[in-house]
């Protein structure tokens, strides 16, 4: 066996584990959104449902968290509350 094969195969074995991990996802909040229903009391506000990754305390990693408020984030693993609005 040679050096070079074993390198190369090692560095395989690395960028696979690399492109699984980056491929799973952590949330399992989906919604189901039932797109041929127009509700005619609609409210529009300027809050967007984004998700962002933050540093949890609970976890100790960084997850993705949704925004449930306006600068209020809530982490999708724990649940835990990250408030990052003005004082």
């Amino acid at each position: 066996m040679n050096w070079t094969d074993f390198i190369l195969g090692g560095m395989t074995v690395i960028f696979s584990y690399a492109f699984y991990c980056a491929g799973m996802d952590d949330g399992t909040d989906v919604e189901d959104e039932d797109l041929g229903q127009e509700d005619s009391n609609l409210v529009v506000s300027d809050f967007s449902g984004r998700h962002v990754t933050l540093s949890c305390q609970s976890c100790r990693k960084l997850k993705r968290h949704k925004e449930v408020q306006p600068n209020l984030y809530q982490c999708v693993k724990c649940k835990r509350h990250v408030d990052l609005r003005a004082s």
